[in-house]
């Protein structure tokens, strides 16, 4: 029990200090020629405070964002779901292992909603973020060399990602190597047309996270790399809206966030 309330305590004070520089960059303007690419950034209406720092951090680095309303699991209905054919208990299970939550195949329909945007307005590629997501200050320089150095088959590159078995690539990129480890993660990443309609044509009924849906995009045939080292990280000071139910550590993390968001927010 100390030791869990010495991790609260210090989480709360590295999230004040980050909260409180987050404020100074609400509202800046993009003081650059915007990127030649869409920035989609996927948030929930009801995270407004999300919203505004993904916003102004992406514009302080440069890069000029397009929110995309986030499908919401609080206000969806699993029996809907399963009508419409967007998700199938049993398909989950027998390739996730486990059902998903109401908040996943939220997300899971946000990142959805992005690959067939795409594929309906013919974008050669994207930038695709989640709204807690955190960029170095090179992002945008880095992101730009990561396209021009990526071969002409690339599918998905992950700025961010939850394994470290990968081969070097060529100038800053890596490839994964798909086995017992997979390149989990859908805080940021680059995605193709190709890959965009792929995915749009191969993720109903949703069966995985988003996150791992994109850990196993070699399944349909797509080259995934990333870029190392990782140009992006997850922003301290939000509560999960995924897992924030999932254990005592998370509900007492999510219970702190929230209550310094509502006196310095």
């Amino acid at each position: 029990m100390a030791d869990l309330q010495s991790s609260i305590l210090f989480r709360a004070a590295k999230n004040y200090r980050e909260y409180r520089r987050l404020r100074r960059l609400r509202n800046q303007p993009l003081s650059v020629a915007p990127q030649t690419y869409p920035a989609y950034v996927i948030n929930l209406e009801r995270s407004p405070e999300r919203r505004l720092y993904i916003t102004s951090h992406l514009r302080s680095l440069g890069i000029e964002p397009t929110v995309v309303p986030a499908f919401d699991g609080k206000k969806m209905s699993l029996d809907e779901e399963i009508r419409a054919g967007r998700y199938n208990d049993e398909v989950s299970r027998k390739s996730f292992d486990r059902s998903l939550s109401m908040a996943e195949i939220g997300c899971g329909r946000s990142h959805l909603s992005i690959y067939q945007r795409m594929v309906r307005d013919g974008t050669p590629y994207a930038l695709v973020s989640e709204d807690d997501a955190q960029f170095a200050p090179d992002a945008r320089d880095r992101i730009d060399a990561a396209i021009k150095a990526a071969p002409a088959d690339w599918g998905v590159i992950q700025l961010r990602f939850d394994t470290r078995h990968f081969e070097p690539a060529v100038n800053g990129l890596v490839k994964f190597k798909f086995g017992d480890s997979l390149p989990v993660a859908a805080t940021a990443y680059l995605i193709s047309q190709r890959a965009a309609r792929v995915l749009a044509e191969n993720t109903l009924p949703i069966r995985y996270p988003a996150d791992s849906l994109l850990g196993r995009v070699d399944q349909w045939g797509l080259q995934a790399h990333g870029v190392w080292p990782e140009l992006v990280g997850v922003n301290n000071v939000f509560p999960s809206n995924i897992q924030g139910t999932r254990n005592s550590r998370f509900r007492a993390s999510n219970f702190v966030k929230n209550l310094l968001l509502k006196v310095f927010g």
